[in-house]
């Protein structure tokens, strides 16, 4: 039996929700619809009742609740005392991020890592989605973290978070009150851009023309290479963008920035880790690696 099956079902269990859980865990809901069939396949019953008020446990469901957190936490003691009997980590290893993963993200894991592995030497390389994959394909960085669309290449991808997005627009008129523009709205208004290269662009462009609306209709009267100057720009009233809400945390809780939705047309990014496989073999490279999977990596 897979470990990983108890650990899904827990995580069902516990939110009573499949999607919720699904969200958690980041696979997909299908995915982990499956891993609790090849369940209820193995212990021949019914272990999930469904209906249109939710998912609930069965009473076997019940039982097989109680034994996987049991199971679980006896295996991640498991895994932490094997982990204290292997060699300390430690060497260095050189990390590519993009914009907002890398400034907003990427450092306070970084931070984490050190707190539990001190004799590790950890450097953070920040630039475009273009040229952190130009880095990792030229084995200039070690690992990469990667935020926009998939990519493609000579190595591992592995998804490891998923990001939510949304307009900005300045607090102050016309914007006071303001919860959502219409698409039709939207695409009149000046709009400040990444460049092009950027992952957050090309997640940008395909969510908005996923969503109907012409990307050569939009009104783009700039285009920045840093996060914090687009904040700046929208800030100042020079127009609104969409941005990673990981990147917006200070100015929301300042209320120098305003978040607004544009109706009907969810914004959302993933977030991939990606490796040259035989760059990962280090034993610093493995221990972040796993590191990065793990909710306690503490982006920022």
């Amino acid at each position: 039996m897979n470990i990983d099956f108890l650990k899904a079902f827990a995580a069902i269990a516990k939110t009573g929700s499949l999607t919720q859980a699904a969200e958690e865990l980041f696979i997909t809901q299908p995915a982990l619809s499956q891993q609790i069939k090849q369940l209820e396949n193995y212990f021949s019953i019914q272990l999930l009742e469904r209906s249109n008020r939710g998912t609930s446990l069965t009473d076997a469901g019940r039982l097989l609740y109680d034994y996987s957190v049991r199971i679980t936490d006896l295996f991640s003691e498991l895994e932490s005392k094997m982990d204290s009997l292997r060699a300390s980590v430690e060497g260095s290893l050189t990390i590519g991020a993009t914009s907002v993963v890398g400034g907003y993200a990427v450092p306070c894991s970084i931070f984490i890592f050190k707190e539990k592995y001190p004799e590790t030497n950890l450097k953070l390389k920040v630039g475009n989605q273009t040229q952190v994959i130009s880095d990792l394909k030229d084995e200039i960085v070690d690992v990469a973290v990667i935020e926009g669309d998939r990519v493609s290449g000579p190595f591992a991808i592995e998804e490891i978070a998923t990001d939510d997005m949304t307009v900005i627009v300045p607090n102050k008129e016309p914007w006071n009150g303001k919860k959502y523009l219409l698409p039709e709205d939207f695409v009149k208004q000046p709009l400040i851009m990444r460049e092009h290269g950027s992952g957050t662009r090309q997640v940008v462009e395909n969510c908005l023309s996923s969503a109907g609306i012409d990307i050569s209709s939009l009104n783009i009267v700039m285009e920045l290479s840093s996060v914090d100057s687009i904040k700046a720009a929208v800030e100042a009233g020079h127009g609104i963008s969409i941005m990673s809400k990981l990147a917006l945390k200070k100015e929301l809780h300042n209320k120098t920035l305003k978040a607004v939705d544009i109706k009907g047309i969810p914004l959302k990014q993933k977030i991939y880790l990606a490796y040259k496989t035989e760059k990962a073999q280090s034993t610093v490279a493995r221990a972040f690696i796993k590191f990065l999977h793990l909710p306690s990596r503490g982006f920022c």
